[in-house]
């Protein structure tokens, strides 16, 4: 009797796990942010998720992409692709929790939203920001402060030439101000200056108190 070989066939989806509840309606970005802060204001380590979104920015879900200890959490970008490509979503929000408190964005948080950016536009779903929440209903926004400029990946016109080319996207096209031409690291240092000379408090956005039964 001849023998015969074949392949397994597998399927990849989407499982629903337990609902964030909120008394108020997530309709945008922001409100899920809010949602989220309460959410995570208590937690012990740092955790990193991705709000996932629709073209026209309504929320479809979020998903846990690590958890890590007290003051670090490990991220790969493949986790944070494959729940987006699962979701169908247009565009993505990165959030992350400080159990200190402290909404100062590290080094490893700046290089972490560059990577992504650059990745994540590749693959035709932009990072709109990355927030880190703190443990008293307030934030810390990369967009509304202009840490990294929103780039946009384009491809070389001629095929023999394969390196890619980072250029500053259009204002227009996210809703954004138009961003400065930065490295990552003069904003980084930029930022860090303005912290340090006592305009801490102006890159944090105190959330409106909002009560969850």
């Amino acid at each position: 009797m001849r023998r015969k070989y074949g392949i397994d066939q597998v399927s990849v989806r989407l499982v629903k796990e337990t609902p964030i509840l909120s008394e108020e309606e997530i309709s945008t970005p922001e409100d899920a942010i809010r949602v989220l802060g309460d959410t995570f204001k208590d937690y012990d380590r740092e955790v990193v998720g991705v709000v996932h979104l629709r073209s026209d920015n309504v929320p479809i879900n979020m998903a846990i992409i690590s958890m890590g200890t007290l003051n670090q959490s490990l991220v790969h970008p493949r986790e944070v692709l494959k729940a987006a490509f699962l979701s169908n979503a247009a565009s993505i929000l990165l959030f992350h929790n400080h159990p200190s408190g402290s909404l100062n964005p590290s080094k490893d948080d700046i290089a972490l939203t560059g990577r992504m950016q650059q990745l994540c536009m590749l693959a035709g779903i932009p990072v709109i920001d990355h927030v880190i929440l703190g443990n008293d209903q307030s934030y810390f926004s990369f967009r509304e402060k202009k840490i990294l400029p929103m780039e946009q990946i384009q491809y070389s016109v001629d095929l023999n030439d394969i390196n890619l080319k980072v250029a500053e996207k259009e204002a227009e096209n996210y809703g954004y101000e138009k961003p400065h031409k930065k490295s990552i690291k003069e904003s980084l240092e930029e930022n860090r200056k303005k912290i340090t000379s006592g305009q801490k408090t102006s890159g944090v956005k105190k959330k409106r108190e909002t009560t969850i039964e």
